[in-house]
C-alpha cells in the first residue's frame, strides 16, 4: 500500500456524529477527508459516511480516537 493512499479510521451513521469527531481531530492536529459526507447531507440518508486518515497517519488518528473516548481497541482488531 502506498504510504500516501487514504484509508478508513472510523465509521458513522450520522452527519452530527461525524462533526464532533471532526472538529476533535481538527484539534489534534491529524489532517482527514470525510468519505461520503456532502452526498449523505444532500440526500439525507444516513450512514456510510467515513473518516479516512492517510496511511502514514493511521497509527497516530486511532490513538487519538482511543484517547478522545471515539473508539475502543477492539475496533481497530
Amino acid at each position: 500500500m502506498k504510504e500516501d493512499s487514504f484509508v478508513t479510521v472510523k465509521r458513522f451513521n450520522f452527519p452530527a456524529d461525524a462533526t464532533i469527531v471532526q472538529t476533535y481531530m481538527e484539534m489534534r492536529g491529524i489532517p482527514f477527508y470525510m468519505k461520503n459526507m456532502i452526498s449523505n447531507r444532500l440526500a439525507y440518508t444516513l450512514g456510510d459516511i467515513e473518516m479516512q486518515v492517510k496511511q502514514s497517519d493511521y497509527d497516530r488518528a486511532k490513538e487519538a480516537l482511543i484517547e478522545g473516548g471515539f473508539a475502543k481497541p477492539e475496533d481497530f482488531q
